[in-house]
């Protein structure tokens, strides 16, 4: 097992090394039949980092307890990797997944059905292209789409800009806000209901960025909460704000759309706005995975997501498994879709008419 060089990883080595000590006995366990390094090695790299054992009341020392001699029966690394998927299922966690990228192979975990309350096609179709719609130029590029603001006030993100595509993304962000400040809008249509990836974290500049163009001060944002000590309710918080960005803030009403396709960065993107006032959350409520992840490599070919972080509201309203929920309940159907219909994008737009 690697030495750890920080002060933390030192406090966190007791607990592996009692697992191993105690578990790894030639009188109650079997000689393993394969190498279960890896199955140590992630089980200790969720003891040491996961944030959401005390939130979920779980123990991880007792789980590990009752999966190390199954891992100690497998007979080559395929049955291995089962078993930890295993012991991982039982986080409940949908981030959580193994993954060979040699072979794009996936192994998840845990899953939770998602109800999507948006159909693109019919967004696409029966809304956007009638309304002046811009953006989104060469496929999924740039992950961005507007109608004309002066026509109809409405953008969505696929996308949100990582850092080393900061400056294309946020310039097609600041030609939609610059249209919607110099039309002098009330209020405008924000649509992140087809959970745009990218990173929002703190640190991660660019959710901050783009929440920064609608906010004209310092803003409160969400509670980005990791593990600070060896046990499971231990925790640091980074309480980073919003602030202003860009070359213009509009400032007038977000009627932001979300729904329960809405997670991950997406979700960490909506408990940041839902602290600005100038912001009404209209849709369904979010899905309530709202994980930061790592890839750390436990074998030749496979890695495994271990989670680093989790996200609260300002309030500290623990979000993973419970989602955030909108201001506006607005519910969309199939048969709403199959009639060329988005319920919920048509409430927003008679919302709009209501700030002119």
């Amino acid at each position: 097992m690697s030495m750890r060089m920080s002060m933390r990883a030192v406090l966190f080595c007791v607990p592996s090394l009692f697992l191993v000590g105690c578990l790894h006995n030639p009188q109650t366990v079997q000689q393993p039949g394969t190498d279960i390094q890896s199955f140590i090695e992630v089980w200790e790299q969720y003891e040491e980092l996961y944030p959401l054992f005390d939130h979920k009341g779980i123990d991880w020392k007792e789980t590990g307890h009752r999966y190390f001699p199954l891992a100690a029966q497998c007979e080559n690394e395929d049955e291995l990797l089962l078993v930890i998927a295993e012991m991982l299922g039982e986080l409940e966690d949908p981030s959580i997944r193994l993954s060979n990228f040699a072979t794009e192979e996936f192994i998840w975990t845990f899953s939770r059905e998602y109800n999507s309350n948006y159909d693109m096609d019919v967004l696409v179709d029966y809304y956007l292209e009638p309304n002046g719609w811009a953006g989104w130029q060469d496929g999924y590029s740039e992950g961005f789409g507007w109608c004309d603001p002066s026509v109809l006030p409405y953008a969505f993100m696929d996308t949100i800009p990582y850092t080393d595509s900061l400056p294309v993304g946020l310039d097609s962000l600041d030609a939609f806000v610059a249209a919607c400040i110099e039309n002098d809008l009330p209020a405008i249509i924000l649509d992140i209901r087809m959970n745009p990836y990218g990173d929002t974290r703190y640190g991660d500049v660019c959710g901050h960025e783009f929440m920064g163009r609608f906010t004209d001060h310092s803003r409160p944002g969400a509670i980005y909460r990791s593990r600070s000590g060896p046990e499971y309710d231990q925790y640091y918080d980074q309480r980073p704000a919003v602030y202003p960005a860009g070359p213009g803030q509009y400032t007038g009403t977000v009627i932001l759309l979300v729904g329960e396709n809405s997670r991950n960065s997406c979700e960490s993107m909506t408990a940041n706005f839902i602290n600005f006032p100038n912001v009404v959350l209209v849709g369904n409520t979010t899905g309530g995975s709202v994980s930061t992840t790592s890839n750390v490599q436990i074998s030749d070919l496979w890695y495994v997501r271990v989670v680093r972080t989790t996200v609260l509201t300002y309030l500290k309203y623990w979000i993973e498994g419970a989602g955030i929920p909108p201001d506006i309940y607005v519910e969309a159907t199939e048969s709403d879709f199959a009639a060329g219909i988005d319920p919920v994008l048509d409430y927003a737009i008679e919302l709009l008419g209501e700030y002119r």
